[in-house]
């Protein structure tokens, strides 16, 4: 009777632990692929948000207060603007990822979203207005939530409000090694 209760219990436990094995297979294969791609992603979404850039560097900000949702910071070679990796995680389906492209005058470029899960079609929409932000500085006039929308909306704006403290913080640090030098 015994044998009966602990072998479906073992062969079970065995059957998990070869399964879970060969997750954690396929996972240590796939990551790398799917790392690689993301910056990839990333990469042509810089390039089209500052086309005229040469090259972006990865800034160390000394600025402790940036904004917890800033996650990356690049500038470019030739100062022709900056882009903003933001993570914001409060929207309607969870998180935002977005690159923001702030031009050295503060004034937005472009917003590219790399990732999301709002839902499709009315969530979404808020992407879709992307271009209604460019060329706003800080104070986003004219910006309105999309209804039945609005916390997709609120998230989205929010994280483009961060990129805006960032870019101040990082704008103060850069004239301030320019005066240092």
């Amino acid at each position: 009777m015994k044998k009966d209760f602990v072998m479906p219990i073992l062969v079970l436990s065995l059957i998990c632990l070869i399964m879970s094995g060969a997750l954690a297979a396929v996972r240590s294969i796939t990551q790398p692929v799917i790392e690689a791609a993301a910056v990839e992603r990333a990469d042509v979404a810089m390039r089209e948000i500052i086309p005229e850039a040469d090259e972006f560097v990865l800034l160390e900000s000394k600025a402790a207060e940036l904004p917890k949702s800033v996650i990356e910071i690049y500038g470019t070679g030739n100062n022709t603007g900056y882009i903003f990796t933001v993570v914001s995680n409060s929207g309607y389906g969870g998180e935002i990822k977005l690159i923001c492209g702030i031009d050295p005058d503060g004034k937005i470029m472009k917003i590219t979203v790399l990732e999301h899960s709002e839902t499709k079609g009315l969530g979404t929409n808020v992407f879709n207005k992307a271009g209604d932000y460019e060329g706003k500085d800080k104070n986003l006039e004219g910006i309105d939530a999309i209804a039945g929308a609005t916390i997709t909306s609120n998230a989205y704006k929010n994280a483009i409000l961060d990129a805006f403290s960032a870019f101040e913080l990082v704008n103060v640090n850069v004239t301030e090694e320019v005066e240092e030098q």
